[in-house]
């Protein structure tokens, strides 16, 4: 609180969000694999792909530490007199890597989300037992935080005349994060063919409840598998959802706070397993998933929005500001059309077709938020003479969220669901569904009083003495900027003149009252 002579203006601080753009590094991946001695010789590839994963960070003086798991995963087809199944190789690579925060970050309360995507992956057989794997990973580090600012609620003196506006607001945030393993097998139906080997895997963490009890926040979720494996028939898919409940703890919750709570894989590892026939019907499932948790205090109260004197100068210090608000749901889906072709080959089955998006920014749209990017498109199938086939096209997307304030934290970017269609001899259509779905702190742009300089030692000039003065008021016109111009209190005009309102409902003639 700050007092001059007949004057206290009183403040108070604000958590206010910094976002920063995000920073891009990338990450060579290089791998001579020679098949082991059970591998059938290479005939024809497939496919070539790789997945990326944040497994550990850790942020020290402004030093961000991180580790990442690369998964690298080439179908290829044998000479069909081995075998005529599709062959799938896996290996896994471990990178360690840092980045040093920029220095805007230096005294916020910084939140750091790391995501890897591939970029790029190219296979050559050497011969046919050797493979040349070339690629690189793309690491996109988004950086915001939460810095302190202190903003007038209130300014208190004889001839001061302030106006507010109220506002709830997070007045505190409590961030945290929790890893823990989920370890869980899953069964293939009797229905399904045994597998031979897995050929893709994938996995999808959600939260689906969240409350806090006694200081703890409690989470329940569940993890969705997808796989698509080989056997003896061909190519099957899998599905599973692997249901997980955790308590995190944080100091300082109370059972009233608001809370959201995002979840991440961090790290899988599925190994099939033989039944006593030999049969590989269970698949052993350790993941690593990733609790990104905040909850929030909010509190109501009024900020100033303009300050003035009619005896003194005034001097305002204003900013435009970005205030919280307290996490509410939100949920907006994106329906694609993507027609895939294949120009030399003639298409009689569909295994499975699946949609990955990439390259994803945020950026700020004149309305609004848009969400740009790309979304690559596979397909598993086979062509007249039973032979697999697979083949994949990008496809850009832009998505306009004109209800979205620009700085959002929006939840993740996930393909919920993917449909497809065999249209002809050489087309597949897909209908993949781009989905954003969670809770969201909210922003509520503001532009509030910061400081004041009152100049107490120099009153303002009087031109003119009256006792009251008329003016001619337009429609929509404001009673405060018309008692500011004039060095007069809005209240003593509304009162002089019978209004209710600050802005004029017609053109009217108003008299001015002078306040001293």
């Amino acid at each position: 609180m700050m007092q001059a002579n007949e004057f206290t203006l009183r403040r108070t601080a604000v958590p206010v969000p910094v976002q920063l753009p995000a920073v891009t590094q990338e990450q060579s991946v290089e791998l001579d694999y020679v098949l082991p001695d059970y591998y059938p010789d290479f005939f024809r590839l497939l496919s070539s792909s790789a997945g990326a994963e944040i497994t550990e960070q850790q942020l020290r003086d402004g030093v961000l530490d991180y580790a990442m798991t690369v998964r690298l995963t080439v179908l290829y087809c044998a000479d069909p007199e081995q075998s005529a199944a599709v062959q799938a190789v896996h290996q896994q690579l471990e990178y360690r890597r840092q980045f040093t925060l920029p220095p805007e970050l230096s005294d916020a309360d910084v939140q750091i989300r790391i995501t890897a995507e591939p970029s790029y992956l190219n296979c050559r057989a050497v011969s046919g037992r050797r493979m040349d794997l070339r690629g690189a990973v793309r690491i996109r580090v988004s950086l915001s935080g939460v810095r302190s600012r202190e903003v007038l609620t209130d300014a208190e003196g004889k001839y001061l005349q302030s106006r507010a506006a109220p506002v709830t607001y997070v007045s505190q945030l409590l961030r945290t994060e929790k890893y823990f393993t989920l370890s869980d097998d899953i069964t293939v139906s009797p229905a399904q063919p045994p597998m031979l080997s897995v050929l893709r895997e994938r996995i999808t963490p959600s939260v689906t409840e969240t409350r806090i009890v006694a200081g703890k926040m409690l989470v329940k979720g569940e993890a969705d598998v997808e796989l698509l494996y080989a056997s003896q028939s061909g190519i099957e898919t899998l599905h599973a959802s692997l249901p997980f409940s955790q308590i995190a703890e944080q100091e300082g919750l109370s059972d009233d706070m608001p809370c959201t709570v995002t979840a991440e894989c961090a790290g899988h590892l599925i190994t099939p397993e033989a039944e006593q026939d030999g049969d590989l019907r269970n698949l052993h499932c350790d993941m690593q998933i990733r609790l990104c948790c905040t909850a929030v205090r909010t509190e109501s109260g009024s900020f100033l929005t303009d300050l003035y004197s009619t005896v003194h100068p005034v001097t305002l210090r204003r900013e435009a500001l970005t205030l919280l608000s307290a996490p509410a749901p939100y949920s907006e889906t994106l329906r694609m059309k993507v027609t895939l072709r294949t120009a030399d080959r003639i298409l009689t089955k569909v295994y499975a077709a699946w949609a990955e998006p990439e390259e994803v920014q945020t950026l700020a749209g004149e309305h609004g938020t848009v969400i740009q990017g790309m979304l690559r498109c596979c397909v598993m199938a086979s062509d007249e003479a039973g032979v697999p086939m697979s083949f994949e096209q990008r496809e850009p997307f832009t998505w306009e969220l004109p209800e979205l304030p620009a700085g959002a934290e929006l939840p993740p970017l996930r393909v919920t669901s993917c449909t497809y269609t065999l249209t002809g001899s050489d087309s597949v259509v897909m209908q993949p569904e781009l989905s954003l779905s969670g809770q969201m702190l909210m922003p509520q742009p503001a532009a509030l009083v910061t400081d004041a300089d009152i100049d107490e030692a120099a009153p303002l000039s009087q031109d003119e003495n009256y006792a009251l003065r008329l003016y001619f008021g337009q429609e929509n016109e404001s009673v405060w900027e018309i008692a500011k111009r004039y060095h007069t209190a809005a209240d003593a005009i509304r009162a002089e003149n019978d209004l209710t309102e600050d802005l004029l409902p017609h053109p009217r003639l108003l008299l001015i009252p002078t306040v001293r």
